[in-house]
């Protein structure tokens, strides 16, 4: 039985090793692969709960919502039925949005506003967009976010759709 298993990982071990005895090109692909995923994981973790300010091209309508905006600002939350940071994300904006009268929060589910979430160009769960009283979309993140983010988001009562790209 040992035999048959030697026989069986000396092929594999050999595809391993280059013939100068250094790691192959399997080896150095994997390696390469792994390091490119630790990146785009740590760029995405970065940029969770920042909001970033948005073109202004962009409007959601009380039609879109379903409900009214709110007087002032309105933070929209796209999720998922599948989303594990979803409800957590919800939790804090329904706080913040409590703490003000002209702010709400909405919450849609991407999986039954197919249109709109491509329209918004959604690529990930939770994506919460802030609007202004008129629906353009000033500012946006996604990911997990804290109370500390969404107020400071707010606070920045200034501002202003960055112009659009032609």
């Amino acid at each position: 039985m040992t035999g048959s298993l030697a026989t069986t990982l000396v092929p594999a071990a050999a595809s391993v090793t280059a013939p100068g005895g250094g790691p192959g090109p399997q080896v150095m692909l994997l390696v390469l692969l792994l390091a490119a995923a630790t990146a785009a994981g740590l760029l995405l973790r970065r940029r969770d709960g920042r909001f970033r300010a948005a073109d202004g091209a962009v409007r959601v309508t009380p039609v879109d919502l379903g409900r009214p905006l709110g007087a002032r600002r309105t933070f929209l939350q796209l999720s998922a039925a599948t989303c594990a940071t979803c409800p957590q994300v919800a939790r804090v904006l329904r706080s913040v949005a409590d703490e003000a009268d002209d702010v709400a929060h909405v919450e849609l589910r991407v999986e039954e506003h197919d249109a709109l979430t491509r329209r918004l160009g959604v690529l990930r769960t939770p994506t919460v967009l802030l609007l202004d009283a008129d629906g353009v979309v000033l500012s946006r993140t996604s990911g997990p976010l804290r109370v500390e983010q969404a107020r400071a988001a707010l606070a920045a009562d200034a501002l202003e759709p960055v112009a659009a790209r032609p």
